[in-house]
């Protein structure tokens, strides 16, 4: 007579342990390859679409729905949406991947057309999520625009050439918080200094790439790191990241700008690569001031 309770019981522990299995996956996957937000929402709806739709040939209640896409939703929550609320369709459409997978099983022969209405809704809402709605929610997160004083500070040189090392009048300066050990910074990196490149027939604009001994980086450490990657940027050295607190800033990658009167007219927090207007926009607005 328990023979129903019981597998209902195991259906329930077998989404659970999928959505573990699937977390650590998709985690996993994006701390060795990618940080890219479009990166993890695609391999999450393609873990848990697959995963429901094993999970639909029972006959289990639809909370297991709730308890595959918990573990991943919990992390989620916690690493992304706690700080970038307007995120949440992510959420929504890795929902619509395990409505998906568990309805398909189940009425794919009298309900073939809802089935194709909600994989068709989930195949075009990632297609506006990842081109269009994650890129510019990502980049009103990040940036702040201003029209303030600054603070001064003086950075260490560490390249050999020429190092802007403060603010002045008559050029516009981009600092770039860095560190090591950061995979945003990293992955951040080749867009600043094509940014740079973008901008060489401008010789009022100046960029200087500056770390700090707070990421366990040296000078020598941490001009080696650049060069091994062939990047073409002046460092400096903010020795107990005293110039990164006087400026406000909280974290790494941290970019602030610095116009002709030595203002700071903007500052950026973070980096993600599904930001694909970040060239594109900064050389906008340093062309613009």
């Amino acid at each position: 007579m328990d023979s129903k309770p019981r597998s209902v019981w195991k259906v329930c522990l077998a989404a659970l342990a999928l959505g573990i299995l699937g977390l650590l996956i998709v985690y996993g996957s994006a701390l060795q390859f990618s940080n890219d937000l479009r990166f993890i929402y695609a391999l999450g709806a393609v873990v848990l679409f697959f995963a429901a739709l094993w999970l639909g040939r029972s006959r289990a209640a639809w909370f297991v729905a709730i308890l595959l896409i918990a573990p991943l939703v919990a992390i989620f929550w916690n690493e992304v949406l706690v700080k970038i609320p307007a995120l949440w369709p992510n959420v929504a459409l890795w929902m619509v991947a395990v409505i998906a997978g568990l309805v398909c099983v189940r009425t794919w022969h009298n309900q073939r057309g809802f089935i194709v209405l909600v994989i068709a809704a989930l195949l075009l809402g990632s297609t506006w999520y990842c081109g269009w709605y994650a890129p510019r929610q990502l980049a009103n997160s990040f940036t702040r625009f201003k029209d303030e004083s600054a603070p001064a500070f003086v950075l260490q040189p560490v390249s050999n050439d020429f190092v802007p090392v403060a603010p002045q009048r008559g050029k516009i300066l981009v600092v770039d918080f860095f560190s090591t050990t950061c995979a945003p910074c990293i992955a951040e990196l080749p867009q600043l200094a094509a940014a740079r490149a973008d901008l060489n027939d401008n010789r009022d604009i100046e960029f200087v790439l500056v770390a700090s001994d707070r990421g366990r980086d040296t000078p020598d450490r941490f001009r080696s790191f650049v060069e091994s990657r062939h990047i073409n940027l002046p460092l400096a050295f903010d020795e107990g990241g005293k110039a990164h607190d006087g400026l406000g800033l909280h974290g790494v990658p941290a970019l602030i700008v610095f116009d002709r009167d030595g203002k700071i007219r903007l500052t950026r927090e973070g980096y993600n690569a599904a930001e694909t207007s970040f060239r594109r926009d900064l050389v906008a607005f340093l062309k613009a001031l």
